[in-house]
């Protein structure tokens, strides 16, 4: 058996697979984050709640606004709070911006195993880079900023949107959906894949699958409480000096490994059914098309002259817990608050952390070469998972 250490590319963050193999296939894989831990989960403590949500957005510069919204519910939950109706619907909108940014980026970084034509790649990559760029614009309107949106607060949102800023959201969001629907297509045509592609589509991976709602975030829909977190070398004491390099920590529910993120929404609330390695890949694009049809009819159904933000907020002693379903899967905050209302106790459970003993199961099924492309059509976000280490 050999081994082989890969660092990964074309990912969010620092991370390497140790694959060891037999030249054909993958036996063993161990995905290891490499990413210096941060901390936010101790700086929160002994502050305030309306800085926790702002501190809680820098955990990512991805997935900014679905840790802002987590955040947010996790405290409303401990004070005992509800955002008004226009209020979460304009919550909900920022943060399907933020998934569309994120899905966006990771089929930009993709586009260069996905198809065998440069002239292709370049092309869609051209395309992805102008309708990204649309959506910042809208979320800078509708949030306040196209990253770390500062209109995200406890008890729903700070500003309202002028009819101004409505239309101009709901033109070029037509404008992005009509160009995304040919990006789709293209991904859909089997004839244009590259060969890596097309050997993922012929592994299938049927693991058990988590996801709370297929837009925003339910707590009600999954249970807080079976959610286990493991340092890597008690998930794996198999590897154990392997596993001491690893800065991300591992998430089981209940008792079992699940995969979270857009295929997993996708099987739980519309009946998606492909298990190949590349339907991950192909849940994301058909996830963006969606989430850009459900932001616009929010924004043709919410009332902008409607309370967008609970009266009152009372500080005080609490426990919450915030579910949101962020661009790659379903995200956990909890919090403590002390008798003053400030921050006893934080904690953050991500998507990666539930995925990376799914990414690495994936490439025990492929040749050597093809392992590191299994990360990436998982999207990992290393940034997200290395706040949680046991010293």
């Amino acid at each position: 058996m050999s081994q082989k250490i890969v660092e990964l590319t074309r990912i969010a963050g620092d991370a390497k697979f140790y694959i060891f193999h037999d030249g054909k296939r993958v036996l063993r894989a161990h995905f290891i984050a490499t990413a210096p831990v941060r901390g936010f989960e101790k700086l929160a403590i002994g502050k305030h709640p309306l800085l926790l949500i702002e501190a809680a957005m820098r955990v990512c510069g991805i997935c900014h606004a679905a840790h802002g919204i987590a955040c947010s519910e996790a405290l409303e939950h401990a004070l005992g709070l509800a955002p008004p109706f226009a209020g979460r619907l304009l919550r909900e909108a920022i943060g399907l911006l933020n998934r569309i940014q994120s899905h966006l980026f990771v089929i930009a970084l993709v586009l260069g195993d996905m198809f065998k034509k440069k002239e292709l790649q370049r092309e869609l990559l051209l395309k992805i880079v102008q309708n990204l760029e649309k959506i910042n614009r809208i979320l800078t309107r509708l949030g306040g900023a196209p990253t770390h949106p500062p209109y995200l607060t406890i008890g729903g949102v700070l500003r309202p949107p002028t009819p101004q800023v409505i239309k101009f959201a709901k033109d070029n969001l037509a404008t992005v959906l009509n160009d995304f629907q040919k990006i789709k297509d293209l991904h859909f045509d089997e004839d244009k894949w590259s060969e890596r592609i097309e050997k993922l589509a012929e592994v299938k991976l049927s693991p058990k699958f988590l996801a709370s709602h297929p837009f925003y975030g339910d707590r009600y829909n999954v249970n807080p409480t079976q959610v286990k977190v493991f340092t890597y070398d008690e998930y794996r004491p198999d590897a154990k000096e392997i596993g001491k390099e690893s800065s991300a920590c591992i998430a089981k529910y209940g008792n079992n490994f699940i995969e979270v993120g857009p295929r997993a929404r996708l099987v739980v609330y519309r009946d998606f059914n492909d298990y190949r390695l590349i339907g991950v890949h192909l849940a994301r694009i058909l996830e963006v098309e969606l989430c850009l049809e459900r932001t616009l009819e929010i924004l043709d159904i919410i009332d902008i002259h409607e309370s967008i933000r609970a009266p009152e907020l009372t500080l005080h002693e609490g426990k919450g817990v915030g579910v949101y379903e962020a661009p790659r899967g379903t995200l956990f905050h909890f919090v403590e608050l002390d008798s003053m209302g400030r921050v006893k106790n934080f904690k953050v459970v991500v998507p990666t952390m539930f995925n990376i003993p799914i990414i690495e199961k994936a490439a025990e099924k492929l040749p050597p070469d093809l392992a590191p492309l299994v990360a990436r059509i998982y999207d990992p976000c290393i940034p997200c998972a290395t706040h949680f280490i046991k010293v």
